[in-house]
């Protein structure tokens, strides 16, 4: 930990937490002075420790050992639901209950009033100020909701309870604290979200919003199907449900239309990462015809897909497969930067643009549906958001180079670089593209060999 000061407040809430029957067994420490070492490091001798017993604590509450699952186990078994901030002391509840960005500018404009973030839960905004039915209707379209009729407050907070919060709307909705196990005792972060973007600025408000311009740049740049995919992420959307991609085209898969119901809090926890049994379905689609890696890392899937055996396998694989996206979006960047850009232009798929898909019976609980309908659309509209699919994918290929702060190197090889040097002319004259992709592709064939060594 820190040496930063701890707050009253939240010492009296870590001897709380250390001493309830929840967390029996789950090891700590105490400094000279008495104070609990609430904090160790996942990977070392005590982190392991503390590792095996969350992952006892999953087999007892019978949640499935993988990606996201402490989060879910630490928010189940929390005792009181709501934590201390390390700094100002401040109570929040771990929930995702407090209105992020996107609800409070909605709001705004539906109710010209300004709520400051994590000072109101939902529910107390509704009981501040929502007065009639017309306000509950308004209030519920914040939430993209407009199918369902509620009489009254006590109907509209106990509909917010069942299908916003315990659902973890991510999309609207923000926790008071962030998860963050094993390494925290509790599984949460030490400063709650009413601190954070002072405490750790590296990680909060400038990380949210590359997340969100790093999402864009991976949707963009993948294969896949991606306007039947967005409809259908739609349909998730309306149930409250969280659509997790199978294979997370941050990691170079495709953006289909397939994906598997989350809550908002465990996709989030998830994060990039896959374990054992998303491989095995990515594996078994894949044999049934399904394209689930995008072209440009497929190279890397087909080298080492068949070598995962376990879930370590699988979050191993995940970590080389980011690795290789990075690369490969470098690339992209420079070779844009080198007059490059109507060569990159025909791996962006606008043709689906020119298409619209309505999905019947769908089955939440699942992601299944009984059959799609796709309509064909042709027009003025349809030209202009391939003319905006265009523009914005370059745009956030920009944005990708410009940043400076990630945790993946470039490839840092003489023969890549000889190669690239090589590629950079071709790209520029539309007689020479074939031999241009030809060496693309060998210089894609080239990161996946020099990755299967971490493998």
């Amino acid at each position: 930990m820190s040496q930063r000061p701890w707050h009253p407040n939240f010492i009296k809430y870590i001897e709380f937490i250390v001493n309830n029957p929840n967390y029996k067994g789950l090891f700590f420490t105490r400094a000279a002075n008495g104070q609990v070492n609430w904090v160790v490091t996942g990977k070392s001798e005590n982190g392991q420790k503390r590792r095996d017993w969350w992952n006892k604590k999953c087999l007892e509450l019978g949640i499935k050992i993988g990606a996201g699952c402490y989060a879910v186990v630490a928010r189940e078994i929390h005792p009181t639901k709501m934590h201390v901030c390390q700094i100002c002391g401040k109570v929040l509840s771990i929930n995702y209950g407090y209105p992020n960005r996107r609800f409070i500018s909605k709001f705004y404009k539906s109710f010209k009033v300004r709520i400051l973030p994590y000072t109101l839960t939902i529910f107390d905004i509704v009981d501040t100020f929502i007065k009639t039915s017309e306000d509950i209707k308004n209030f519920l379209k914040i939430f993209e909701i407009d199918f369902i009729k509620i009489k009254n407050k006590n109907g509209l907070k106990l509909y917010l309870e069942k299908e916003i919060v315990e659902r973890c709307n991510k999309a609207y909705l923000s926790p008071g604290v962030m998860s963050n196990s094993p390494d925290r005792f509790d599984g949460f972060h030490s400063d709650g979200n009413c601190c954070r973007a002072a405490s750790d600025k590296g990680r909060h408000k400038s990380n949210l919003s590359r997340y969100n311009q790093d999402r864009r740049v991976y949707e963009f740049w993948s294969d896949g199907d991606w306007k039947k995919a967005d409809r259908l992420m739609a349909q998730f959307s309306n149930f409250g449900v969280s659509a997790d991609h199978i294979g997370p085209i941050s990691l170079g898969f495709s953006h289909r239309p397939k994906f598997q119901p989350m809550t908002r809090g465990a996709n989030s926890a998830k994060n990039n990462r896959m374990g054992l049994s998303d491989i095995q379905t990515l594996l078994r689609d894949e044999k049934n015809g399904d394209q689930v890696i995008s072209w440009h890392s497929r190279y890397i899937w087909d080298l080492l897909k068949a070598k995962v055996k376990t879930n370590a396998d699988a979050l191993k694989l995940s970590k080389i497969m980011k690795k290789n996206l990075h690369w490969v979006l470098t690339l992209f960047a420079i070779i844009d930067q080198n007059d490059g850009r109507e060569f990159l232009c025909q791996f962006l798929n606008p043709q689906y643009s020119y298409f619209d898909h309505r999905f019947e019976g769908f089955n939440p609980k699942d992601g299944t549906y009984k059959r799609v309908i796709s309509i064909p659309k042709v027009g003025k509209n349809q030209d202009n958001n391939v003319e905006r699919r265009y523009r914005i994918a370059f745009e956030s290929l920009e944005q990708y180079k410009k940043k400076s702060n990630r945790r993946h190197k470039e490839w840092e090889n003489v023969g890549i670089d000889k190669r690239i040097a090589k590629l950079l002319p071709l790209v520029k004259n539309k007689k020479s593209y074939a031999k241009a992709l030809k060496l693309l592709k060998e210089i894609l064939i080239s990161f996946s060999h020099m990755l299967e060594d971490l493998s």
